[in-house]
């Protein structure tokens, strides 16, 4: 074979990176930031000039000492980019004062190049700030997402004056204030985005006690964390998801063709609503804190009672079946139920009465009875953590297959156990280094014997509690997991025969070890007298 060919072939296999499309490379290199990307262009000529038509851009202060040196870096990338090529997304992570012009700067450069969609990091804000989304000013902009990062809590970065995003389709703020100068309880911002249909807001507060939310096309909506918002109104005609978690306001939701709603909260939601007649799917996992008061929790089901496919946490429920002053004797609300599922939201429950029933008779007929066609399912916490200790159960019953594996080939081979830490003795020993020896061998011995058996006892001591959570499950749930349980128990048995079968022959080896040691003994008095 000619060596050049074999040399050739060689170097085409080792650069497999370098024949890939530019699309290709430049979605591999977007994962990284500008400047370890910018690096690649000494690889060779084919990476040199590769970086300058990145669509993607990742910028970040994270990287320098100082802003200074970052703006210097941007306005390098910035002038030594393609120019011809548009800027698909853009990342930009900054720390403390940034100067708004120099943010401006690097924004017009992407609204310049048709941006579409842009990611905004604002690090270690430690004073309160203005921040006008005027900057924001583009006709290509698709999806926007601004995440500001408090040194302090109590700090405020509020968002005022936004231009006219004709193409913005989804919007992401966290940790903003949201002020508007025409002070109509901030819906301005969210009105000049015209074809906006997803829209986020997390750790957010309002100037005012209010937030309206008033748009035609908005489809799905999430709140999390106000922060002393006293009413939402939400007005989106358009409006099919909405959740909303850990909020405290009260919420005037006005969404005729809602299908999913899904609430989380430490307290029930105070939601007034013109009904949601097309709900289809409606989740509510309330933590119900001991003391919670369970009448606005019938209240928010109410409002959710055209629902087809019902989850309620079973906390909530244990609430409303240990409640002594809640009257459940009236007809079911819910007449298109299709399925009611019941499940914990932790395994440990404050509520005493919990123990002795999980949904009271008159709770499960309110929730039922409307619906007579529709299934039930109730997972309970015996459940959950019957299925997390078979799970880990069977994650130790491998690796202990894998030790019993290991532990008999190194027998079989006449190595020393692998639990064995004694030093080897020399080849020539006398009569001292042979007891010496015979008694390492028994005392590795018996170490191994001791991990064994704790071993054995942990796999039989987590079968016990499994065993326990089984009786305590009704018949149908047990029904799904004895299967499950019954082959671990299968398992385990064989393992612990396995580990008993490796100690017999461990045991065989030590003494056929110590008869040959005992024989050198004899060997050597004999030849010494």
């Amino acid at each position: 074979m000619d060596p050049r060919h074999g040399k050739m072939r060689m170097n085409v296999e080792g650069d497999r990176l370098s024949s890939l499309p530019d699309d290709l490379i430049h979605k591999i290199l977007a994962f990284l930031p500008i400047k370890d990307a910018i690096e690649t262009s000494v690889l060779s000529s084919r990476w040199r000039f590769i970086w300058t038509s990145m669509p993607y851009l990742n910028l970040s202060s994270e990287d320098f000492y100082t802003l200074p040196k970052f703006s210097k870096f941007v306005t390098h990338v910035l002038s030594r980019r393609n120019n011809l090529t548009e800027v698909y997304s853009l990342k930009l992570t900054f720390r403390g004062k940034a100067s708004q012009v120099f943010v401006k700067r690097i924004l017009n450069y992407a609204f310049s190049h048709n941006v579409q969609q842009l990611n905004v990091v604002w690090l270690d804000v430690n004073s309160n700030m203005t921040f006008p989304l005027s900057l924001f000013s583009s006709k290509s902009l698709n999806s926007l997402t601004m995440q500001i990062v408090k040194r302090n809590h109590l700090m405020e970065t509020c968002l005022t004056s936004i231009s006219e995003l004709p193409t913005l389709t989804t919007l992401d703020l966290h940790s903003v204030t949201l002020c508007d100068d025409e002070d109509d309880k901030c819906s301005g911002i969210f009105s000049k985005c015209a074809n906006l249909k997803n829209l986020t807001l997390r750790d957010f507060a309002t100037e005012s006690d209010g937030l309206s939310i008033f748009h035609p096309r908005l489809a799905n909506l999430t709140l999390e964390n106000d922060n002393f918002v006293k009413v939402v109104n939400v007005v989106a005609p358009q409006l099919e998801n909405l959740t909303i978690r850990y909020c405290y306001a009260e919420h005037v939701i006005s969404s005729p063709h809602l299908a999913s709603f899904l609430y989380e909260g430490y307290h029930p939601l105070n939601l007034s609503t013109d009904g949601f007649h097309s709900l289809e799917k409606a989740d509510v996992g309330i933590s119900c804190l001991q003391g919670t008061n369970a009448h606005p929790i019938v209240c928010l089901l109410q409002h959710l009672r055209s629902a087809k496919f019902l989850t309620l946490n079973l906390e909530t429920v244990e609430t409303l079946s240990s409640s002594l002053d809640l009257n459940l004797h009236q007809p079911s609300p819910f007449v298109n139920l299709k399925s009611l599922k019941i499940y914990p939201l932790t395994t440990y429950s404050w509520n005493p009465a919990s123990k002795k029933v999980a949904i009271s008779t008159e709770l499960k007929s309110y929730l039922l009875d409307g619906s007579p066609g529709a299934t039930f399912t109730m997972v309970l916490r015996e459940e959950i953590e019957a299925r997390k200790l078979i799970a880990k159960l069977g994650v130790l019953l491998e690796k202990e297959k894998d030790n019993t594996k290991t532990s008999s080939a190194c027998v079989e081979r006449g190595e020393a156990p692998v639990e064995s830490h004694k030093p080897k003795t020399e080849k020539k020993l006398k009569i001292g280094g042979n007891v010496a020896q015979i008694k390492g061998y028994w005392e590795d011995l018996g170490v191994q014997i001791e991990q064994r058996n704790k071993t054995a006892c942990l796999f039989l001591s987590k079968l016990q509690r499994i065993e326990r959570l089984l009786t305590m499950l009704p018949a149908s749930n047990k029904a799904k997991i004895q299967p499950c349980f019954s082959t671990l128990c299968a398992e385990v048995d064989n393992v612990i025969s396995k580990i008993t079968d490796s100690m017999k022959v461990q045991c065989d080896e030590n003494q056929s070890r110590s008869s040959v040691c005992f024989r050198k003994i004899a060997t050597t008095l004999g030849s010494s007298s």
